[in-house]
């Protein structure tokens, strides 16, 4: 590959060329650059060898630029605010004059626990921040990468090219519907593991953490609907003998409209996490790594 003539070029010079041309007086031109009087005159030598020109020729006791440095002067200017605005700091980032929006795939769980609230939070922080919300699914973490999204919420622990940080941990609960048969004991294992079950699961995947469970105790659960959202689950356990095992949060609401009722798992069962990923490349984008700071604070009030 050649070679830029800028490699090896100092910035310094350029900007020592800027206030010769405009200033037209070695000593000016060394007053506004903080240099002396010599230093300015081996930088004027060095630009004349550099751009094999005089730049500034005497005229009487003054000093003027030639036709080259003429026809450098304003490119030179033009070049050096780019230069300027390319190293400065950026401004003041301030949530109330952002106007774009801010796209997240979440699971189920996530969209309920946390999107509305963080919905009053941008219509009060950043009203010209339209939310939009995707299910999150097996293709959610390319989208991430593509920039085709710009946060995941989802209860993996990590996904592999992406940033994570573990927002909650929800405990799982049991969802029956009012007067189920298994209400008139105590739910032990083996008689939940005898229940028809109902699993949430976007891709369709099993066994799921309970099964793994059981599994574990030389049992096995028989799934006998696969639905993607957890209000039709509630619906579907609402009005038959089949079992959820699902987020406590999600069955206390659903507890709120349905005729349902809420029991411990007869095994213990670890709490499932709730992270929050995104491509390294937005580490430090300012509206998102503040977005970032706001669905934090949502998930540790909720």
């Amino acid at each position: 590959m050649d070679r830029s003539p800028l490699a090896a070029l100092d910035a310094n010079l350029l900007v020592a060329l800027d206030a010769l041309l405009e200033t037209r007086h070695v000593e000016r031109a060394a007053r506004r650059l903080s240099v002396s009087p010599s230093a300015m005159s081996h930088t004027l030598a060095r630009l004349r060898a550099l751009l094999d020109d005089p730049l500034l020729v005497r005229v009487g006791r003054a000093m003027a630029p030639t036709a080259r440095a003429r026809a450098l002067a304003g490119p030179l200017r033009e070049g050096l605010a780019l230069l300027e605005s390319v190293i400065a700091a950026p401004p003041r980032f301030d949530p109330a004059r952002e106007r774009r929006s801010l796209r997240i795939a979440a699971v189920d769980f996530a969209q309920a626990l946390l999107v509305p609230a963080l919905a009053r939070e941008f219509a009060a922080a950043a009203p010209g921040v339209d939310l939009v919300v995707l299910p999150f699914g097996s293709g959610s973490a390319a989208a991430l990468a593509h920039d085709e999204i710009d946060l995941g919420l989802s209860g993996a622990r990590t996904v592999t090219g992406l940033r994570a940080r573990e927002l909650h941990r929800e405990p799982f609960v049991c969802l029956l519907r009012r007067g189920h048969p298994a209400l008139r004991a105590r739910l032990t294992v083996k008689r939940f593991a005898a229940l028809e079950h109902v699993l949430i699961s976007p891709a369709g995947a099993v066994p799921g953490t309970v099964g793994k469970a059981l599994r574990k105790r030389g049992l096995e659960r028989r799934i006998s609907v696969v639905v993607p959202n957890f209000n039709v689950a509630a619906e579907i356990v609402a009005s038959s003998d089949r079992v959820l095992t699902c987020g406590e949060r999600s069955a206390a609401a659903a507890r709120r409209w349905l005729p349902v009722e809420i029991v411990a798992p007869p095994l213990p069962l670890e709490p499932f996490p709730l992270s929050m990923f995104w491509h390294e490349r937005h580490e430090h984008d300012p509206f998102l790594a503040w977005a970032r700071t706001r669905i934090e604070a949502v998930a540790a009030a909720a």
